[in-house]
């Protein structure tokens, strides 16, 4: 019988690391083995797998079925029992992948159970602040227990583990019980204050009355206007007095987390505490006042002679900045109450944040104006700010510009053919010189929108992963797109992953889809490799911007570097609905069938690669034709399956496109599914298939099941990435235009 054996082969980038490991099949005779296949693996199907499961239920059923199973092997065989050692290998393998399936299924059943008791202590602690809110008359103690109580769930609800089935619920309720938590102080402060009031405590009353913030709900204060944009026209004026006291995503004054480089000092504009006279006095100077949320404070006559203080809650202390527009320039402004604002009847103030909403922060912050006269509050009010989002960009949306890393010689046809398909574009090629082969892999570039008096403004936002070392290359990337129109942060500090699994939190595999039914800015989705997924804090980063999500998590355990950009993609069509492009080994088979058919059996495939080989080589190799059809029936048409109940899509939009994969999971010649939209041209991969009548078979067979999208297919040389294991889109990012459309007026209905 002939074996096949598997020799471990490390891959090298130029500077001698090792970026991956490739298990090559080496078979006894010269080209592929033609001699009887041994019968693949029967694996139990896990259809419900720990990876797909939604409760702890099913993970319960999953177990019993799991035990079941391990209990056939009861009577297992000896190894001389059976004719062929083959049969007890086949054997031995089914038992070891039953234990390992079982031992982990187990495993996640404890971390479910230990998240779900910690999910119910911090429901206990947030029933018993709700109950203590109910009752009448409460004085400054039970506001104050009310706060503990509140404190209490969402430390709570901290603890439990990322990545279980309670996870998401958990940041949903951690940031509403952040809001209740600034209401409760607000409550807190002010009844205190009234107590003291009513005690003659008068030596108390000023430092007492400014510590309040976030919500009131009395009437304006005659003659004390305090303002922002809250209908988020870029105006501020009475229309925007409704709404004041409490921000939603639908209404309420926005700020942007200044993450821009207007000094170009290669640091974002938040880290310092300088703005500009003039926005744009300066070619390169400080923060740009434009990039302020504005707040309005008009007072009239009868304030003159007042103090004037502004306090912000404290939860949003550490993560805003608030500056006052002054005769000497902006000043930062104090917010702990205890120095007044520079007096003036009309005060401008510019509020900016240091970060975007996450499960620590809810990026809603309360602010509250105090005037002081003769000793006594003569008023206060108060506003609701809230951070603009971070949205993702999808691969069909219009493009600004293309970036490709110079390689030296081993990719300069790639770039030139990259650099003549754009330059027939709107888009501009930016080339990164010595920059890493895949910079879809260094960032994800998305963009955050603010309102403004001459309309929306679109600020495309790069994303990086935080890495110790600042001087990392990525970081340098990122860092390096960063100017007055470009913002730069990051998030999700660097993991120590086994080899298996290193290239898990590579952007390549966190993707958005375009707009969808019940999510009009699209839906994020990331690669699970049984044993762990995408960045957990950058999945609960997306979680908390709350309007792209929740994402979903797809199977990649079967792929070598585990990225759902091998797997999915998607581009516009004539008809208005996005198509998805997925991988599909039955196709490819179907491909070299027709091949062989047509009598083409010793053309080559896979041309000038190091898979390169012949149709019926490739047929005859049975062991490489049912490990595909096994990546078919369990892998691809079950996640078909899945995504068209989770993203609604129709038949037609599901594109299957031939690809096959090697036993490692790659992809055995150039895959097509890689490959990036720009503005009606699409770049993908050559996949060297073979050449009938000078014509490229897989290319035009391609071409026909693409006609439907109307794009423009380009094929473009990228042996260098393939022979790396990646390919056209891995190697290129792109800026796109955000939405036209403000966020807020197209939110998920979820």
């Amino acid at each position: 019988m002939g074996w096949i054996r598997y020799v471990a082969i490390a891959i090298l980038n130029t500077f001698g690391v090792v970026i991956g490991v490739l298990f090559i099949p080496i078979y006894p005779s010269a080209a592929v083995a033609q001699s009887t296949p041994m019968p693949l693996l029967q694996e139990f199907s896990l259809s419900d797998s720990p990876q797909t499961v939604t409760s702890v239920a099913e993970l319960y059923k999953l177990r019993d079925r799991l035990r079941a199973e391990l209990n056939k092997f009861a009577d297992f065989p000896e190894l001389g029992a059976n004719k062929e050692s083959w049969q007890y290998q086949l054997k031995r393998q089914q038992y070891d992948n039953l234990v390992a399936n079982l031992r982990r299924v187990e495993a996640q059943s404890l971390v479910e159970e230990e998240a779900n008791k910690i999910w119910q202590k911090g429901m206990k602690f947030a029933n018993d602040a709700a109950h203590l809110g109910t009752k009448p008359n409460p004085d400054s103690q039970i506001w104050q227990e009310s706060q503990k109580l509140w404190q209490n769930a969402i430390d709570t609800l901290h603890q439990i583990p990322q990545g279980t089935f309670l996870s998401d619920k958990a940041i949903q309720k951690i940031i509403d019980y952040q809001g209740n938590l600034a209401q409760i102080n607000y409550q807190y402060q002010i009844t205190r204050s009234a107590e003291e009031k009513q005690g003659s405590q008068k030596g108390n009353k000023k430092s007492q009355s400014l510590m309040g913030f976030t919500q009131k709900l009395v009437p304006q204060p005659s003659g004390f206007s305090f303002l922002a944009d809250t209908n988020r026209d870029g105006i501020i004026n009475e229309k925007d007095v409704p709404g004041r006291e409490q921000w939603t995503f639908e209404q309420g004054a926005l700020m942007l987390f200044n993450n821009l480089d207007d000094d170009r000092n290669g640091k974002p504009d938040w880290q310092d505490q300088k703005v500009n006279r003039d926005s744009f006095a300066e070619p390169f100077g400080h923060r740009a006042a434009e990039n302020l949320a504005k707040v309005q404070l008009k007072l009239t006559e009868d304030f003159t002679g007042a103090q004037i203080y502004l306090v912000a809650d404290r939860v949003s202390l550490p993560y805003v900045n608030i500056f006052q527009k002054t005769d000497d320039g902006w000043q930062i402004v104090d917010l702990s109450g205890k120095k007044p604002l520079e007096f003036s009847r009309e005060i401008i103030l510019g509020v900016e944040a240091k970060q975007y909403r996450d499960r620590n922060w809810s990026g809603i912050m309360a602010l509250k104006a105090v005037a002081i006269k003769n000793g006594k509050e003569k008023a206060s009010d108060t506003i609701q700010i809230g951070v603009t989002p971070w949205i993702m960009s999808p691969n069909t949306k219009p493009v600004k510009e293309v970036y490709v890393s110079d390689r030296g010689d081993v990719n300069q046809a790639f770039v030139e053919q990259v650099k003549s398909i754009v330059e027939t574009t709107e888009a501009q090629l930016k080339i990164v010189p010595g920059g890493s082969p895949f910079l879809q892999d260094d960032i994800a570039i998305g963009y955050v929108q603010f309102p403004t008096p001459d309309g929306i403004k679109n600020i495309n936002v790069a994303l990086s992963k935080s890495h110790q070392n600042d001087n990392d290359s990525q970081d340098n990337y990122g860092k390096s797109l960063m100017n007055r129109d470009f913002g730069w942060f990051t998030k999700g500090k660097a993991r120590s992953l086994d080899l298996l699994n290193q290239s898990m939190d590579e952007f390549g595999n966190l993707q958005i889809t375009p707009p969808l039914p019940n999510y009009p800015l699209g839906r994020v989705y990331y690669g699970n490799s049984g044993t762990t997924t995408f960045n957990p804090e950058i999945i609960d980063f997306i979680n908390a911007q709350q309007i792209q999500g929740p994402p979903v998590d797809i199977d990649t355990s079967w792929l070598l570097m585990g990225h759902v950009d091998e797997i999915i993609n998607f581009i516009p069509s004539q008809s208005g609905k996005p198509l998805m492009l997925i991988v599909s080994p039955e196709a490819g088979i179907k491909l070299l069938e027709e091949l062989d058919k047509n009598g083409y059996s010793e053309t080559s495939i896979n041309r000038d690669l190091s898979t390169e080989t012949t149709v019926k080589n490739a047929l005859n190799n049975k062991s490489f034709i049912l490990h595909n059809q096994y990546l078919q029936r369990t892998k691809i048409n079950p996640l078909i399956v899945k995504l068209k109940r989770e993203f609604q899509l129709s038949d037609e939009q599901i594109i299957q496109v031939p690809v096959m994969f090697g036993y490692s999971g790659y992809a055995w010649w150039p895959n097509l599914v890689n490959a990036v939209f720009v503005n009606g041209q699409l770049l993908v991969s050559n996949p060297r298939g073979a050449l009938i009548e000078e014509q490229d078979y897989t290319q035009e067979k391609f071409r026909q099941i693409l006609a439907i999208s109307g794009v423009k297919v380009n094929f473009l040389d990228d042996k260098y990435y393939h022979e790396l294991k990646g390919n056209t889109y891995s190697a290129i990012n792109t800026t796109r235009k955000g939405e036209e459309k403000p966020f807020w007026q197209g939110l998920p209905k979820n």
